[in-house]
């Protein structure tokens, strides 16, 4: 019988078509990564005066989410933010970030599919589902008006943080104000800064577009970059901001000094930062909401 060789570069090629289809095929548990650990962090001034409670979100085809669920012990929450975190991040830190958010402020957050206790298989399409679930299902449970929601997304939660502002924009229900700390214009973008993969990137089930989402928000952005970011360069932020700016969104820029993109979510520069541009924020709607009464 005849007998077929293959030439070094036929099996190159093989090998290649091999990986790539691997690649697509996993590409949302590549994008969204996997939980190593738990990355704790300084509980925060308000932390005696917060309870935390494990939550879990039903979805669709039986994905169960995981989430924890931090809420102010002596008064009803009058506003709940909710978290979005970055690729490998297991959420199951953020009761450590509700110490430094003023008390009238609930903390809601999940682990995207397939992350720590959550079951099903991420990308961009199911997680902005989950993500808008969950924003209807704190709002719900704390019986707050969807004014009360405010956002905020490290990294790869700041893509998904601004997809689920832009659509509720479109819905008629804006969020109250969004947090976006080391965000990038688009996944596609930055995905595109690295030659090996140029492959994948027509490929790409979950672009992230945050400056598309961008042109439907009009609401107050806090954006918290690091003094040295090697993963989302400075300038991806930058544009983002100028795009929120053109849309008719307020934005606060700041560099926080002696972090990197890994752990600026968690410096108590940071923490307290955010905590105060909440605390803020109430200020600013309380005066305004004065103002209008008055005109009235």
């Amino acid at each position: 019988m005849p007998t077929f060789t293959l030439s070094p570069w036929a099996w190159a090629l093989i090998l290649s078509a091999a990986v790539l289809a691997l690649a697509v095929l996993s590409q949302g548990k590549l994008l969204f990564g996997r939980t190593w650990r738990i990355r704790r962090t300084h509980p925060g001034p308000a932390a005696a005066r917060r309870r935390a409670e494990a939550v879990v979100l039903e979805r669709p085809g039986g994905v169960r989410l995981q989430g924890w669920l931090t809420l102010p012990t002596d008064t009803p929450p009058r506003r709940l933010l909710l978290w979005f975190g970055g690729r490998n991040e297991h959420v199951a830190w953020t009761p450590d970030l509700a110490g430094w958010l003023p008390d009238d402020v609930a903390l809601l957050a999940f682990n995207y599919r397939s992350l720590g206790g959550s079951s099903g298989w991420p990308g961009e399409a199911a997680c902005v589902a989950d993500a808008e679930a969950a924003a209807a299902w704190g709002l719900a449970r704390l019986a707050l008006a969807h004014q009360a929601l405010h956002l905020a997304g490290r990294s790869l939660g700041s893509g998904v943080a601004l997809q689920l502002a832009a659509r509720r924009a479109s819905s008629g229900q804006p969020p109250a104000g969004v947090v976006l700390i080391t965000p990038f214009a688009s996944l596609r973008a930055l995905l595109a800064r690295r030659p090996l993969l140029w492959p994948l990137l027509p490929l790409l089930r979950s672009p992230l577009d945050s400056t598309a989402a961008a042109r439907r928000l009009q609401c107050p952005v806090l954006m918290l970059l690091a003094e040295r970011d090697t993963q989302v360069p400075r300038a991806h932020s930058l544009r983002l901001a100028e795009a929120l700016q053109r849309a008719g969104c307020a934005v606060t820029v700041e560099t926080q000094a002696g972090t990197n993109h890994r752990n600026l979510a968690r410096r108590v520069e940071a923490m307290g930062r955010l905590g105060v541009w909440l605390a803020a924020s109430t200020a600013g709607a309380t005066s305004a909401a004065a103002t209008e009464a008055q005109a009235a």
